[in-house]
């Protein structure tokens, strides 16, 4: 199958003005890739990942580049991360708040998962995939179960298990790897750059 890669910004209904320019430095500056840009919006994150996925797959996608609505990256993210050739790769960035905490989880030294670990320089197997800006090849979605971005609460309605979470822990159980790739600087845009 051809590389055409379907970016998908899953948003509450607006998009950051510097994601935008992201976004269209992107398409700009690898012209040699075919791009399927979509938007789907609702009040529900995980609800748009996942439609996302049902168009891309529609579409004949060979990846999916998930970019929330609220990131900004360099126009060659996708292909670095394409380089990878792996099924599923994100990169390193933030929660949007402080003290400044990465979304990412880690692989501590004893194997245990942890947010407290040494990030390594490299491009690194990773437990939990941040799924804010990452690509991830669209066969992957016919290896694991629907839904494909699942969170949980907890019975006082306290978020325990992120689209993010969710979705590594699907892929990690099917018998695939998630990656991440610390060498693209991404941030995550709000009243400061995260």
């Amino acid at each position: 199958m051809a590389t055409k890669i379907c970016i998908g910004i899953p948003t509450y209904g607006t998009i950051k003005s510097k994601t935008a320019l992201c976004l269209m430095d992107t398409i700009n500056q690898n012209k040699d890739l075919e791009f399927l840009p979509l938007f789907c919006h609702s009040g529900y994150i995980a609800e748009n990942f996942n439609k996302i996925v049902r168009i891309a797959q529609d579409m004949l996608c060979s990846h999916i580049f998930f970019v929330e609505h609220d990131m900004s990256f360099p126009p060659d993210t996708i292909k670095r991360l394409l380089a990878h050739d792996v099924d599923a790769v994100g990169v390193l960035y933030n929660c949007r708040y402080l003290p400044l905490t990465k979304v990412n989880w880690f692989y501590g030294k004893d194997g245990e998962i942890t947010k407290d670990a040494e990030i390594p320089t490299e491009l690194f197997e990773a437990p939990v995939m941040a799924t804010g800006c990452a690509l991830v090849k669209t066969s992957v979605f016919s290896k694991i179960d629907k839904p494909y971005f699942p969170m949980e609460d907890d019975q006082d309605g306290n978020r325990i298990v992120t689209q993010d979470v969710g979705f590594s822990e699907k892929i990690i159980k099917a018998g695939m790897k998630v990656w991440c790739d610390p060498t693209i600087e991404v941030k995550h845009i709000g009243d400061y750059n995260y």
